[in-house]
């Protein structure tokens, strides 16, 4: 959706977001759609002022450049998002800065109590973020990808 994003970061316009409390949810990423090494950690994305509530972090991460212990209460209930070590990096989001994700995050804690989801780059292996429609549904069609959302069209 959007404008696409500048930098290294999966941001939330060109995302692969998921449920961070399935253990599994790891392996199917880096097996299934990803193709890449069964030990790549993935970030959490959270809403601005909740991040201290999951997270040693007091202060706000927008372009997921800090890494944060995850509070042990947590740990857990959301693994899909926990590294080895205990750690997280974090994005945390405005909605000022992404109305739709904002809007996301507060209907899944509604549903689930957890105010946060798995976020990855949209891209295959070896690929760069994908930027066109035509590529997003490549890899619905050939991965075990659930489903792809254009500009709040959810395709299955």
């Amino acid at each position: 959706q959007g404008r696409a994003e500048v930098g290294p970061r999966a941001l939330g316009n060109r995302s692969i977001l998921c449920d961070p409390r399935r253990a599994d949810m790891k392996d199917l990423i880096n097996q299934q759609i990803k193709g890449r090494e069964w030990y790549r950690p993935f970030a959490p994305v959270v809403r601005e002022g909740e991040q201290d509530r999951y997270f040693v972090m007091p202060r706000p991460a927008p372009y997921m450049s800090f890494i944060a212990d995850v509070r042990s209460e947590w740990r857990d209930r959301v693994p899909a998002i926990v590294h080895a070590d205990g750690t997280a990096r974090v994005q945390t989001v405005t909605a000022d800065q992404n109305p739709f994700l904002w809007e996301l995050l507060g209907a899944y804690e509604k549903e689930t109590g957890i105010g946060m989801l798995l976020n990855t780059s949209f891209n295959g292996r070896g690929e760069p973020i994908y930027s066109r429609i035509v590529e997003a549904l490549n890899l619905l069609d050939t991965t075990d990808l659930d489903g792809v959302c254009v500009e709040g069209v959810l395709f299955q």
